[in-house]
């Protein structure tokens, strides 16, 4: 692999935390909210789970601004087939949706917990109410949780085409770098 095939450092640092907590929230929101009574049982998994979702928020804002101020990370590494040309266009939208879901979820998720009072501070004395869907919030978190779900699998599935039929090392893109002298990020 070439030097600067590979992401910045700090790309592929928020790239892996980002990636871990959102299967964090996911699980959490899959295995121990969605099929949970509202009772006081469920404030610990609600907490970390809207805990896990405002670091999600706050660093896809991160990845943007780091986006926006420094530009796309990479470029293509192999010639293009007119087939991958085709994954590569719906790329240019997959990657912006990625962000534009992520953002979409979180803001839900505050949506729903700001009228259930899970942001005044006192989350421990809450009230929970007898079902999240009495916010119309929580329909929209759901249906964008199923979008997003779908666009991590496009992009899961576009890492497996590339890594495992093309043979480009994606994943060596996209993973930290051994420091060298070509490699000052």
């Amino acid at each position: 692999m070439n030097p600067g095939q590979h992401y910045r450092l700090f790309y592929v640092a928020l790239h892996w935390i980002s990636a871990l907590l959102v299967f964090g929230t996911f699980l959490i929101g899959l295995l121990s909210l969605a099929n949970t009574p509202n009772n006081p049982e469920k404030l610990f998994p609600l907490t970390v789970h809207l805990a896990l979702g405002v670091l999600v928020l706050a660093l896809t804002i991160a990845r943007l601004i780091v986006r926006t101020l420094m530009g796309h990370p990479v470029t293509r590494l192999a010639k293009i087939s007119p087939r991958a040309a085709m994954l590569d266009k719906m790329s240019v939208y997959v990657q912006p949706m990625l962000y534009l879901f992520t953002f979409l979820m979180a803001a839900t998720g505050i949506a729903i917990a700001l009228p259930a009072g899970l942001l005044n501070g006192s989350l421990w004395q809450t009230t929970l109410p007898p079902d999240f869907y009495v916010y119309p919030a929580r329909t929209w978190h759901g249906a964008i949780s199923l979008a997003l779900m779908l666009l991590i699998g496009l992009h899961l599935l576009a890492f497996f085409y590339h890594q495992g039929l093309r043979g480009e090392n994606f994943i060596g893109r996209m993973w930290f770098a051994p420091k060298s002298k070509h490699n000052k990020d």
